[in-house]
């Protein structure tokens, strides 16, 4: 009788290699996308250029800019491209003849939104007041239109 315990298990030889060869894709992988996040890319430098504009053009829309930045807005949705949601500067043209446009997207910030854009949902946020709501609707209605 053997003790088969002693021995080691026998793999095959292509199975390391497969092993090693995934590992190198996915450290160039998450090479690539830190060089792209350290660098940037020319659309978002064309995306401050434009949130800069309109600060500059209208300076009271500054703290409306400052409350979209400074919340949660950012993670669904681009200033030129869509992410989750739609792009705010798909917002401000879809709303832009809009005489209630302010109001109407301050409710849907603070109410939330399912339908609109497709089946994306947008989640409430009760936790902004109906006055900041006013700012980032107003804010987000002076964006250029995006660019084709």
């Amino acid at each position: 009788m053997q003790d088969y315990d002693d021995e080691p298990v026998q793999r095959p030889k292509w199975l390391a290699w497969v092993i090693i060869i995934g590992m190198i894709l996915v450290v160039l992988g998450l090479l690539n996308l830190g060089v792209r996040l350290y660098i940037g890319t020319p659309s978002d430098q064309a995306t401050a250029a434009k949130t800069e504009a309109v600060a500059q053009q209208r300076p009271e829309l500054v703290q409306g800019q400052r409350l979209v930045q400074g919340s949660d807005c950012m993670r669904c949705h681009g200033v030129d491209r869509k992410f989750v949601g739609p792009s705010l500067a798909e917002v401000a043209q879809r709303y832009q003849g809009r005489s209630d446009a302010p109001e109407y997207l301050a409710g849907k910030i603070r109410e939330g939104s399912v339908g609109v854009w497709g089946r994306t949902i947008m989640p409430r946020h009760p936790q902004v007041t109906p006055e900041q709501a006013v700012l980032m609707a107003q804010w987000i209605l002076a964006l250029p239109a995006p660019q084709p």
